[in-house]
């Protein structure tokens, strides 16, 4: 509880970082009536103005900085462990558009692992049979439910998310997962027409309707494998070169993980982004990013991604 109570602070606190005595200056684009926010992340998470519309968010997880096309995407929290395949996931859905700040929203989620990838050599034969059976394979799975809404308390421009996903993903089935509920907050801070400091917060709950299952003949228990709270929280600096281009320097404040039927609380390793996000309409943006450990900054432990989103 006290990590909650800790997250909360630290995102309604942002608004002391910055000299609130500066003058903003005036902008030269007029801002839609019908938004609540202005910062235009927070309005691309908040989907289109229209009473309903189409609400999607797809992300590709690659490579490295030294191979970014190959189908191997390092783990870069934990190198001593396996590698990962790229992968695309996403959601896409509709919105309803409640009032000016709530929204209501149903999305269905899409998995694809290795979507560009015909053929792959993998170092250990685990990996090559996780290729070799799913590789470019599309999946349509794990519906949610979710309500959002936007406002502002003093000068921070906010966005709060309550969501309610079942699982149906069969690697997910197969570990005992269920559903998962979630909440997730960001906010921004406007330092002046060129920069906002923002932080996010999201806390995760999983629920299980089985603990154990059947392998080879033997009974095996899930519990080791079952992660039931997480809560992970960053703060984040945006600059915007231009009105339609911003580039942001992430870093992970804390990252918390408890397993299931366990006491001891997982402080894990935290990540650094450097994401450029190019917007092509209020509704419309495209992000590239890369993602590292600080006290490991090599062109091999690296992760590369993309994110698009598009609310029509």
């Amino acid at each position: 509880m006290k990590y909650i109570v800790t997250a909360f602070f630290m995102t309604f606190s942002l608004a002391t970082i910055a000299n609130t005595s500066e003058k903003e200056v005036s902008q030269k684009q007029t801002v839609n009536k019908k938004d609540v926010v202005e910062n235009p992340t927070l309005k691309t998470l908040s989907g289109s103005l229209n009473k309903y519309s189409l609400y999607s968010s797809f992300t590709y997880k690659g490579g490295s900085l030294k191979d970014p096309i190959s189908a191997d995407r390092p783990n870069i929290l934990n190198a001593q462990e396996k590698s990962s395949l790229a992968s695309l996931s996403g959601n896409f859905g509709v919105k309803y558009r409640l009032t000016k700040s709530d929204n209501l929203s149903l999305q269905l989620g899409v998995y694809s692992t290795t979507p560009f990838h015909s053929s792959f050599k993998a170092e250990d034969s685990a990996t090559q049979r996780k290729f070799d059976e799913n590789h470019q394979n599309v999946d349509f799975d794990d519906p949610t439910i979710s309500y959002f809404k936007t406002y502002h308390i003093g000068q921070l421009q906010n966005i709060s998310f309550v969501k309610f996903q079942w699982a149906t993903r069969g690697v997910y089935r197969d570990n005992g997962l269920r559903a998962a509920a979630a909440y997730s907050h960001a906010a921004a801070y406007k330092i002046n027409k060129y920069a906002y400091v923002a932080a996010t917060m999201t806390y995760e709950n999983y629920i299980y309707d089985k603990s154990e299952t059947i392998y080879k003949g033997y009974k095996l228990s899930l519990k080791p494998y079952q992660t039931q709270h997480t809560l992970r929280g960053n703060i984040s600096t945006e600059f915007y070169v231009k009105r339609n281009m911003a580039f942001r320097l992430i870093t992970d404040v804390f990252s918390l993980f408890q397993m299931k039927d366990s006491a001891e609380i997982e402080d894990r390793k935290k990540q650094q982004t450097i994401a450029m996000t190019y917007f092509f309409s209020r509704d419309i943006s495209i992000a590239p990013s890369v993602k590292f450990v600080a006290s490991d900054m090599r062109a091999d432990r690296t992760n590369i991604g993309m994110t698009l989103n598009v609310n029509l």
